[in-house]
Protein backbone atom coordinates (compact mmCIF):
# COMPACT_ATOMS: atom_id res chain seq x y z
CA UNK A 1 0.00 0.00 0.00
CA UNK A 2 1.75 3.75 -0.80
CA UNK A 3 2.23 6.10 1.50
CA UNK A 4 -0.67 8.70 0.56
CA UNK A 5 -3.36 5.65 0.71
CA UNK A 6 -2.06 4.45 3.88
CA UNK A 7 -2.38 8.05 5.63
CA UNK A 8 -5.72 8.47 4.30
CA UNK A 9 -6.94 5.25 6.11
CA UNK A 10 -5.12 6.02 9.14
CA UNK A 11 -7.02 9.51 9.08
CA UNK A 12 -10.73 8.22 8.84
CA UNK A 13 -10.49 5.96 11.53
CA UNK A 14 -10.65 8.54 14.54
CA UNK A 15 -12.71 11.79 14.77
CA UNK A 16 -11.55 14.80 15.99
CA UNK A 17 -12.40 16.30 18.46
CA UNK A 18 -12.08 15.99 22.64
CA UNK A 19 -13.46 13.08 24.70
CA UNK A 20 -13.62 12.51 28.39
CA UNK A 21 -11.21 9.95 30.06
CA UNK A 22 -12.77 8.35 33.12
CA UNK A 23 -10.25 4.89 33.64
CA UNK A 24 -11.58 1.70 33.67
CA UNK A 25 -9.54 1.27 37.58
CA UNK A 26 -12.13 4.22 38.43
CA UNK A 27 -15.27 2.45 36.98
CA UNK A 28 -14.45 -0.84 38.69
CA UNK A 29 -14.02 0.52 41.79
CA UNK A 30 -16.44 0.25 44.64
CA UNK A 31 -16.52 3.60 44.86
CA UNK A 32 -17.87 4.33 41.74
CA UNK A 33 -20.58 0.75 41.35
CA UNK A 34 -21.75 2.29 44.37
CA UNK A 35 -22.63 5.62 43.37
CA UNK A 36 -26.47 6.19 42.06
CA UNK A 37 -27.48 6.86 38.44
CA UNK A 38 -27.31 10.70 38.80
CA UNK A 39 -23.95 11.01 40.69
CA UNK A 40 -22.83 8.78 38.33
CA UNK A 41 -24.30 11.50 35.33
CA UNK A 42 -22.86 14.30 37.25
CA UNK A 43 -19.51 12.64 37.32
CA UNK A 44 -19.88 12.29 33.47
CA UNK A 45 -20.50 15.85 33.30
CA UNK A 46 -18.00 16.87 35.16
CA UNK A 47 -15.26 15.25 33.30
CA UNK A 48 -16.66 16.81 30.37
CA UNK A 49 -15.94 20.22 31.45
CA UNK A 50 -11.87 18.94 31.63
CA UNK A 51 -9.55 19.99 28.75
CA UNK A 52 -6.00 18.50 30.22
CA UNK A 53 -5.18 21.70 32.00
CA UNK A 54 -8.50 22.67 34.18
CA UNK A 55 -8.93 19.92 36.62
CA UNK A 56 -9.78 22.19 39.87
CA UNK A 57 -11.93 24.30 37.33
CA UNK A 58 -15.08 22.13 37.07
CA UNK A 59 -18.57 23.08 37.72
CA UNK A 60 -21.61 21.92 39.32
CA UNK A 61 -23.70 24.78 39.32
CA UNK A 62 -27.15 24.13 37.62
CA UNK A 63 -26.88 27.77 35.28
CA UNK A 64 -24.20 25.57 33.04
CA UNK A 65 -25.36 22.47 33.58
CA UNK A 66 -29.02 22.85 32.82
CA UNK A 67 -28.17 22.28 29.10
CA UNK A 68 -26.92 19.23 29.77
CA UNK A 69 -30.17 18.32 31.02
CA UNK A 70 -30.24 19.02 35.24
CA UNK A 71 -33.35 20.35 35.89
CA UNK A 72 -33.51 21.13 39.93
CA UNK A 73 -30.64 22.13 42.10
CA UNK A 74 -31.66 19.72 44.98
CA UNK A 75 -30.72 16.73 42.69
CA UNK A 76 -27.67 18.29 41.62
CA UNK A 77 -26.80 18.97 45.34
CA UNK A 78 -27.07 15.79 46.51
CA UNK A 79 -25.04 13.98 43.61
CA UNK A 80 -22.69 16.19 43.95
CA UNK A 81 -22.55 15.45 48.18
CA UNK A 82 -22.39 11.47 46.90
CA UNK A 83 -19.43 11.69 44.79
CA UNK A 84 -17.38 14.00 47.42
CA UNK A 85 -18.32 11.14 49.79
CA UNK A 86 -17.18 8.39 47.61
CA UNK A 87 -14.03 10.38 47.30
CA UNK A 88 -14.61 10.52 43.84
CA UNK A 89 -14.35 14.36 43.38
CA UNK A 90 -13.04 16.90 45.72
CA UNK A 91 -14.43 20.77 46.41
CA UNK A 92 -11.09 23.02 45.44
CA UNK A 93 -13.38 26.68 45.93
CA UNK A 94 -16.19 27.20 48.09
CA UNK A 95 -19.27 28.67 46.22
CA UNK A 96 -20.30 32.19 47.60
CA UNK A 97 -23.36 34.13 46.97
CA UNK A 98 -23.05 37.60 47.65
CA UNK A 99 -24.30 40.39 45.33
CA UNK A 100 -22.20 41.47 43.35
CA UNK A 101 -19.47 38.79 44.06
CA UNK A 102 -21.23 36.02 43.39
CA UNK A 103 -19.01 32.31 42.82
CA UNK A 104 -19.89 28.92 42.32
CA UNK A 105 -18.06 26.44 43.76
CA UNK A 106 -15.38 24.44 42.11
CA UNK A 107 -14.37 21.09 41.67
CA UNK A 108 -11.61 18.35 40.96
CA UNK A 109 -11.87 14.79 40.00
CA UNK A 110 -9.66 12.71 42.37
CA UNK A 111 -7.78 10.19 39.76
CA UNK A 112 -5.92 12.78 38.03
CA UNK A 113 -3.81 16.13 39.51
CA UNK A 114 -5.08 19.43 40.07
CA UNK A 115 -3.73 21.83 38.10
CA UNK A 116 -3.25 25.41 38.16
CA UNK A 117 -6.07 27.58 37.32
CA UNK A 118 -5.54 31.50 37.23
CA UNK A 119 -8.01 34.24 38.45
CA UNK A 120 -9.54 31.40 39.69
CA UNK A 121 -8.74 31.90 43.31
CA UNK A 122 -8.72 27.86 44.09
CA UNK A 123 -8.72 26.35 48.06
CA UNK A 124 -6.93 23.92 47.16
CA UNK A 125 -3.15 24.10 45.53
CA UNK A 126 -1.96 22.46 42.50
CA UNK A 127 -0.63 19.08 42.70
CA UNK A 128 1.98 17.06 41.02
CA UNK A 129 0.32 13.50 41.89
CA UNK A 130 -3.54 12.40 41.71
CA UNK A 131 -5.34 12.70 44.88
CA UNK A 132 -6.19 9.14 45.02
CA UNK A 133 -4.69 6.19 43.28
CA UNK A 134 -7.32 3.90 42.02
CA UNK A 135 -4.72 1.48 40.33
CA UNK A 136 -3.18 0.88 43.71
CA UNK A 137 -6.73 0.01 45.65
CA UNK A 138 -7.67 -4.08 45.78
CA UNK A 139 -10.76 -4.96 44.99
CA UNK A 140 -13.17 -6.28 47.83
CA UNK A 141 -14.81 -8.52 45.37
Amino acid sequence: MNSSRWRERVKNRREKGRFILIPHNVLNSDSYIGLSNKAKVLLIDLCYQYNGRNNGDLTAALGYLKDRGWVRHATLHSAVNELIKANLIQRTREGRFQNPYSRCALYSVNWLKVDECPGKDLEVDPTSVPRRSFSLEKKKR
